[in-house]
């Protein structure tokens, strides 16, 4: 960026210049009348060139430097950071891998709130950084932004690991920040390189009186769940501003610190209402199977706490006023590779209010309004509702699915000529049993209002065609409840066992190879 071409501006192109313009007559050899004034003249001009060089340089930001810069960043409202501050790094995540590489601009904002419930200093990142294609996480390095007023004269010396959890500016596609290791003060300024990186950030998100303005403004007391919006019911320059975090409205300082930034951010002549969303406590209920039929306890509590975990953030992340879909709870546990099925999801709604009337203490009640609604039997929430999950107050009833299973010990006749081991043939029996087990229960489901049994005719059949056997002499079954019946295709007339004709299967039947005794044929 140059107002003149730099190679016409150079001590010896001005003497060449002067030189030329003289005439033809003019002895240009070094020590000469002509050469040495306008060596003296091209020496001013040259310096003047580069003063005036120096001076447009200094008035952009990607070319200004030192102090200059610094005057640069104060039309944006922003200092060099100086030494003394906290720095360290966040870790920006999600919870699946990123479908597509996610840009993170330098000068976005995280913070977090103190074990006081005050929020803790502003950090900003001092760089651009990438969450890659496939990639669940990223490290960035944050500084401290820091101010003259009495929170941040106040700060701590350090930050302690997993303090810094909120986003006042979410970039779509991050779904958690936090700080993994502790956060320290600094010995040296900030450099021109980070200095303008922050302030590119500033310009894009610098403005003021928007919704996402107010929404960010509020998020740095450190709320966590806002949304602001106009309504609909209200005439122009009216915006709600709804805080989501639980029982916020009992916190009187908190309140005082988001009115005050409201006052900041808004435009002149907008009408803010501030509204507190009532909290709806969820309790679901469901049954998970995994993927591990060996699973053990110990892994699947672990399993659990993962399915909980997920759920809470999810919840967490639903806007005020928005229902709670079935379909995407099933999709979020259907997610985890370890899930096979889960079953239908029950959910209890809770409220806070007093136990009895013989006492004021507010705990959790549960509700009595019904807010399933539709055919997918969704959960409605009013617009100044939010659903949140308490992983501490309403612990979620998650329990293993265990599906009836039904074992098949049998007794089969070979053909003649058949060469496989016993091995080969038992395998091959347990592959059948696995593959009409499978067409068995996708009938089930597919009819589910006419019945579908296990019969000794179908078995045979789907053993002769799968497993290649001649026929089928015995088929013991036995059942969840421990009790063993003979599965005949018609009983006899005295009969030492219990003898059934056919089972019935219902949608989540698994059908398990016992064993089986091989007859042998010629």
């Amino acid at each position: 960026m140059s107002l003149i071409p730099p190679e016409t501006t150079t001590f010896s192109a001005i003497v060449e210049r002067l030189l030329a313009n003289m005439g033809a007559g003019v002895d240009p050899n070094a020590g000469g009348m002509a050469r040495t004034l306008a060596e003296a003249y091209a020496r001013e001009m040259a310096t003047f060139y580069a003063m005036m060089e120096l001076a447009h340089r200094s008035g952009y930001l990607d070319t200004a430097e030192g102090a200059a810069l610094d005057n640069v960043v104060a039309v944006l409202g922003l200092t060099r950071a100086r030494a003394g501050r906290l720095t360290g790094e966040v870790e920006l995540s999600r919870a699946a891998p990123a479908p597509e590489d996610i840009g993170i601009p330098a000068g976005r904002q995280v913070t977090g709130m103190a074990a006081d419930g005050k929020p803790l200093p502003l950090f900003e990142t001092l760089e651009d950084a990438t969450l890659r294609k496939g990639d669940t996480r990223v490290l960035i390095p944050v500084q401290e932004v820091q101010s003259d007023d009495e929170d941040a004269r106040q700060a701590p010396p350090v930050i302690n690991p997993f303090q810094l959890t909120l986003m006042p500016r979410p970039i779509l596609g991050i779904e958690a920040v936090s700080n993994p290791a502790p956060l320290r003060r600094d010995s040296e300024d900030e450099t021109d390189t980070d200095l303008r990186a922050r302030a590119r950030t500033a310009m894009r998100d610098g403005e003021k009186g928007t919704l996402e303005s107010i929404a960010a403004a509020v998020r740095k007391q450190g709320v966590q769940h806002v949304t602001v919006r106009e309504p609909a019911d209200a005439p122009p320059g009216v915006v709600d501003v709804l805080v989501g975090d639980t029982d916020f409205e009992s916190d009187v300082e908190g309140v005082r610190r988001v009115e005050a930034a409201i006052r900041e951010s808004k435009a002149a002549g907008i009408l803010v209402r501030l509204r507190y969303a009532r909290t709806i406590f969820f309790l679901f209920d469901f049954k998970v199977e995994p993927n591990d039929d060996a699973m053990d306890e110990v892994t699947f509590d672990r399993l659990r706490r993962e399915l909980q975990q997920k759920l809470s953030n999810y919840m967490r992340e639903l806007p005020v006023g928005a229902s709670v879909s079935r379909r995407k709870l099933e999709a979020l546990f259907f997610g985890d590779p370890a899930v096979r099925r889960i079953s239908d999801i029950q959910a209890e709604t809770f409220v806070w209010g007093t136990a009895s009337e013989t006492t004021l203490e507010k705990t959790l009640v549960s509700e009595s309004k019904i807010r399933l609604y539709g055919a997918n039997r969704d959960w409605r929430l009013e617009s100044l509702e939010a659903a949140r999950v308490d992983l501490v107050r309403t612990q979620q009833r998650i329990t293993r699915l265990r599906p009836p299973t039904w074992r098949l010990d049998l007794v089969v006749t070979l053909a003649q000529g058949d060469t496989r081991t016993a091995e080969q043939v038992r395998d091959a029996l347990r592959g059948a049993v696995e593959v009409h087990a499978a067409r068995l229960t996708e009938e089930a489901q597919q009819r589910p209002s006419t019945p579908t049994y296990l019969t000794r005719g179908k078995l045979e059949e789907a053993l002769r065609s799968q497993a290649h056997v001649a026929g089928l002499l015995g088929c013991d079954v036995t059942l969840p409840s421990g009790t063993t019946v003979v599965l005949v295709s018609a009983p006899s007339a005295n009969a030492l066992t219990e003898e059934v004709t056919q089972l019935q299967v219902s949608a989540d039947l698994r059908l398990l190879f016992g064993g089986a005794e091989l007859v042998g044929v010629g």
